[in-house]
């Protein structure tokens, strides 16, 4: 059973999966590129992005940042390298409309997924 398919999903991203993916590198590339270079700001504010450095509580920086899965269509995770350039945390967009920290680390994330074992 992949990461996708965990059934701690909801618990950890506090929503409801459509199609849970991680990312391969390649992807992780792409999105990332669609995120810093392709979208105009009108599209990025409708993903509660910015172009500046420093941001308010709910957006995300495009220059801070790299796609690693979604949950479906328009619900992203990212790493995070806001607060740090060697330990990003993830950050979950999700239906509420605003991006939020889900976990401190990609390991933590990683070992909440993990099911848990009766």
């Amino acid at each position: 059973m992949g990461l996708a398919d965990s059934p701690e999903l909801g618990r950890v991203f506090g929503e409801t999966s459509v199609r849970p993916a991680f990312h391969s590198i390649p992807g992780m590339m792409g999105m990332t590129k669609w995120w810093r270079e392709e979208l105009d700001e009108e599209t990025l504010r409708c993903y509660f992005g910015t172009s500046d450095e420093y941001v308010e509580p709910g957006y995300m920086s495009r220059l801070k940042t790299v796609f690693i899965g979604n949950l479906g269509p328009d619900l992203p995770f990212v790493l995070d390298y806001r607060t740090s350039p060697v330990a990003p945390n993830v950050a979950f967009l999700g239906e509420e409309g605003s991006w939020r920290k889900i976990s401190e680390s990609v390991c933590d994330l990683l070992l909440a997924l993990r099911p848990v074992n009766p």
